[in-house]
């Protein structure tokens, strides 16, 4: 049975500074907190290098040993293995022979006396510490990528290979506090795997969403993650970007020939007849992309030893392709370098209820920090799986994405926000508020109940004085919380025509609060202070092809002869609920619309759920 503590952000920071030791943490499972398993009270640390002089088939048997020994006597065995290990675990590759280095790392573990799990909040900007800087350098050009895609390429068409995952280093320099650039890498990478590991000189961050195997007992679970694709900015595009990794047969092929990899690894190590994928193409939304993860599950013949373990499984196929040893031997020819910890693992492992509990990730979206002097020197690595049909443009656009989560600026802590009107004991266009803001919730991560909402909105009290109306901010935190806050509002009897003006500048395309509304609006609040300097009360914006798109706080409508159009809003810009009423009722279409067409309009207004229709004068300079 295991015991979690809730605690606060602040004594769990001041603890963790004071003690240290290994975190291994899901901040994915239960939203707005992390499920932190905190490994402590070092007991002995073990590095193991290449060596040509020393008899690695000992010393590496030997340590696997001395892993399952301390677990079984109650220590806490945790650790990483580089990828670089293969060599001595897949089949028919001889260590000695590899070429490798002198001192090339191989395996890092840390026995640990002590461990506890703790929950606590993540925290918010405020709480970490902003002072890192951090600066990244893509060792690769996209021809360098290209030229190594190409001898990948020939490998599979020659039959070498069915797939091969070709990687590319990233440099990465931090100077600052790396416990706090950790939190906030989390902030934006949540996933159930997530480890912070500080040894001597050294720190690894890894934010993994990959798990490499779970062992509980006799039961073991494998989770292959193959096949990525980008979030989409609007809700629309992100449902047709999941649906198209859904439906690539490339990406199916990849997933299915790592899934069958799986399954005869597995079978090496498992009872007769008890290997299942239990999930195919399952796709997992992260903040940044889509991927593909498939399961597969078996009951082990023996109890729970390491060598036998990663003999069968190390490293995971997933990061190499098929057939392994091939792919293997391909990857290290065209990559040209070590990957180090790269698509190696990190293991935690332990006895729970008088039986071995092991966790271990595949180490992607892993940075491995070395420390010099002021800077902490990082090494990162990106890839893809390659097939016969692949493509080379797609596979390194693929790759950059897999680097957004470092990247992505910070952003402050916000809300989903809806604006509704209440009037006459009713909230106006309530389903179409409600849907949006689930649809916004589904893209950003957030937990969302339609019932939850209609209880808070029926529970909050309203004045009723006749026919007064109120203006509601109702708001939903990444907790699942809703909130709501109410303002009279009255519209005056003779309504002022808007004054509207254009932007200074076009949108950032690639914003994606440009798309939801929620409470981080600094975009739209600059805007509306440049309004005020010219003395204008809103300003339509518009994107680097001088499509027009919508104001600050009002979807636009334009009339052409007796037609009325209101623009696309695919580059930037937030859907409102009264634009889609009348999108849906056919009163007004969806075009491209630009500056000009203002400027020739026969007649304009702007509206939205809260104002309604509004006339407008336009201010063009």
């Amino acid at each position: 049975m295991i015991q979690t503590n809730l605690v606060t952000w602040e004594s769990f920071e001041e603890e963790y500074r004071n003690t240290g030791g290994f975190l291994f943490e899901d901040s994915l499972s239960i939203p707005g907190y992390t499920i932190c398993d905190w490994y402590f009270d070092l007991h002995e640390e073990i590095q193991l290098l290449y060596s040509k002089k020393e008899n690695l088939f000992e010393s590496i048997t030997n340590n696997l040993s001395k892993l399952d020994e301390f677990r079984k006597t109650g220590y806490f065995p945790c650790g990483a293995l580089f990828f670089e290990l293969g060599y001595f675990f897949i089949e028919g590759m001889d260590l000695k022979s590899s070429g490798l280095e002198e001192g090339t790392p191989l395996l890092h573990y840390t026995i640990y006396k002590q461990k506890k799990r703790i929950q606590y909040p993540n925290p918010n900007h405020t709480q970490r510490d902003q002072s890192t800087k951090q600066n990244i350098d893509i060792l690769w050009t996209k021809d360098t990528y290209k030229e190594k895609w190409e001898k990948t390429k020939d490998a599979l068409l020659l039959g070498e290979s069915y797939e091969l995952n070709l990687c590319f280093p990233i440099s990465l320099s931090v100077e600052g506090d790396l416990f706090s650039y950790y939190q906030s890498l989390k902030s934006k990478q949540k996933t159930k795997y997530s480890a912070f590991y500080p040894f001597k000189d050294k720190r690894i961050l890894s934010f993994s969403p990959e798990l490499f195997f779970e062992v509980k007992g006799e039961n073991i679970q494998t989770e292959p993650m193959k096949g990525t694709i980008l979030r989409g900015n609007t809700s629309k595009q992100d449902k047709e970007n999941k649906n198209t990794l859904l439906s690539s047969a490339k990406e199916r092929a990849e997933n299915v020939m790592i899934t069958d990899l799986y399954r005869n690894d597995l079978g090496r190590i498992a009872k007769q007849g008890t290997v299942v994928v239990t999930d195919l193409f399952l796709v997992k939304g992260l903040e940044t992309v889509w991927q593909m993860v498939s399961k597969v599950e078996a009951k082990l013949k023996n109890p729970f030893q390491w060598f036998p373990i990663l003999q069968a499984l190390f490293p995971s196929g997933s990061v190499i392709g098929a057939p392994k040893r091939r792919s293997f031997e391909l990857l290290r020819e065209f990559e040209g370098k070590n990957r180090g910890l790269y698509t190696g693992a990190l293991f935690v492992s332990e006895m729970l209820d008088g039986a071995p509990w092991i966790r271990s990730s595949v180490t992607i979206r892993t940075i491995d920090f070395r420390n010099e002097g002021n800077v902490w020197m990082g090494n990162y690595g990106v890839g893809s799986g390659i097939t016969v049909l692949s493509d080379a443009e797609a596979e390194y656009e693929e790759c950059l994405a897999k680097l957004k989560f470092i990247s992505n600026p910070n952003l402050p802590q916000f809300e989903i926000l809806e604006t509704l009107r209440f009037g006459h004991g009713k909230y106006f266009l309530k389903d179409l508020h409600l849907e949006r803001m689930e649809l916004t919730a589904v893209r950003l991560g957030f937990p969302f109940s339609k019932e939850k909402a209609e209880a808070s909105l029926k529970e909050h009290p309203h004045p009723s004085k006749g026919g007064e109306v109120f203006r509601i901010r109702f708001l939903l935190n990444e907790r699942g919380e809703f909130r709501l806050e109410s303002f009279p509002f009255t519209k005056p009897k003779i309504r002022p025509r808007v004054r509207l003006g254009m932007a200074s500048r076009p949108v950032d395309t690639g914003d994606l609060f440009l798309y939801h509304k929620t409470t981080n609006r600094s975009f739209y609040h600059e805007m509306l202070e440049e309004c005020k300097t010219k003395s204008i009360d809103d300003c339509v914006l518009f994107d680097t092809n001088d499509q027009i798109l919508e104001t600050n706080l009002r979807n636009l409508f334009i009339r052409k002869g007796k037609f009325w159009f209101t623009p696309r809003l695919e580059t930037g810009g937030l859907p409102g609920v009264f634009r889609k009423t009348l999108l849906q009722k056919g009163w007004v279409k969806e075009t491209d619309l630009y500056k000009t067409d203002l400027e020739k309009a026969d007649e304009i207004l702007v509206g939205n759920s809260l104002r309604g229709f509004e006339r407008v004068e336009l201010i063009l300079e």
